[in-house]
């Protein structure tokens, strides 16, 4: 019995440990990692949009992160973008330097926010807009609430909004949200710094964009953030994107990854459905690319720059987009 006391006094004195060290280096990321952008109110809450890169003309590229990512995380694509045109990266409510926000964290909702925070900061549309992961089911969104404003669309690896009811063991998304509030629970006691377990979702970014990545992801914040996401997914997002409207001709631009950790039948499936949702579209398929490095490794990220500048392209030329070769 003085044993096994012995070891809950020791297993709850490193818990202890744990969370002072994280409380005092999640203080120091902080200082030393000021926001790049500038913060905008949206209603109640302020959200962080980073703006690179000239208004040469229309359109500006509008980049959006995955679910539990930010800004950063769009590091070689946002750089390399800006040397052609106006290009717009920004963090969700409650994710890298943006306030939390409101639940439900549903599609819609992140949509409305954005066209919030891009009206006040006096940048107008049209745009071409960029999804990572379940970046697409927010973009896919804008375009639903404000057509008229899209010129183009790029799903890089995108979610679809369906994909969990087609894996049984994800319980509508639920175990995944569920590994999330573990992560975030880990993460409150420096576990996720002890053993860097974030590198799968970074490798390869920018220096100063990956110091970000991994300080933000040693953090519960966006793990939280992401299971909520999750929740919203089953319960408003998947619905608000199903009752979308065709996007007619629109320029749509389709990337797809060959490395699938797991279900890679299934989501392969699905990711053939998303060039049909345009008559205009194109899809590439990123051999070696896994979904997180199609945008974090160079050789992958520049497959994926070219691939939006081709749908600026295409919407500065009014010009069909090509058949990949």
């Amino acid at each position: 019995m003085n044993v096994l006391l012995a070891v809950l006094v020791i297993i709850f004195g490193l818990l202890i440990l744990g969370a002072c060290y994280q409380a005092i280096a999640t203080r120091r990321d902080k200082r030393r990692f000021p926001a790049p952008g500038q913060r905008v109110d949206v209603g109640g809450h302020r959200l962080h949009v980073n703006v690179m890169g000239e208004d040469k003309g229309s359109p500006t590229v509008i980049l959006e992160a995955g679910m539990a990512s930010i800004s950063s995380n769009w590091g070689w694509v946002q750089q390399e973008i800006a040397k052609t045109t106006r290009v717009v990266t920004y963090d969700r409510a409650g994710l890298g330097w943006s306030d939390p926000g409101t639940k439900p964290l549903d599609a819609a909702k992140s949509a409305r926010e954005l066209h919030t925070a891009l009206e006040r900061m006096d940048i107008g549309g049209p745009y071409v807009l960029a999804g990572h992961s379940y970046g697409g089911l927010v973009v896919r969104m804008f375009t639903e609430l404000y057509p008229n404003e899209v010129a183009g669309m790029v799903l890089v690896d995108s979610s679809h909004p369906d994909q969990w009811m087609h894996i049984p063991a994800s319980k509508g998304g639920q175990t995944v949200a569920v590994g999330n509030r573990i992560t975030a629970w880990l993460a409150r006691f420096s576990i996720l710094r002890l053993f860097h377990l974030e590198e799968s979702f970074i490798a390869g970014l920018p220096a100063h964009e990956y110091a970000e990545m991994k300080a933000f992801l040693a953090t519960p914040t966006g793990w939280d953030v992401g299971a909520d996401g999750l929740i919203a997914w089953r319960d408003w997002s998947r619905q608000q994107v199903n009752d979308t409207r065709s996007l007619g001709n629109l320029p749509l631009a389709v990337l797809s990854v060959t490395e699938q950790d797991h279900y890679a039948d299934v989501l392969t499936t699905l990711q053939d459905e998303l060039p049909t949702l345009s008559s205009n579209s194109t899809h590439v398929t990123v051999e070696g690319a896994t979904h997180y490095t199609l945008v974090s490794k160079p050789m992958y990220a520049t497959i994926v720059t070219k691939t939006i500048l081709e749908v600026v392209e295409a919407v500065r030329t009014r010009e069909l987009l090509a058949a990949p070769a």
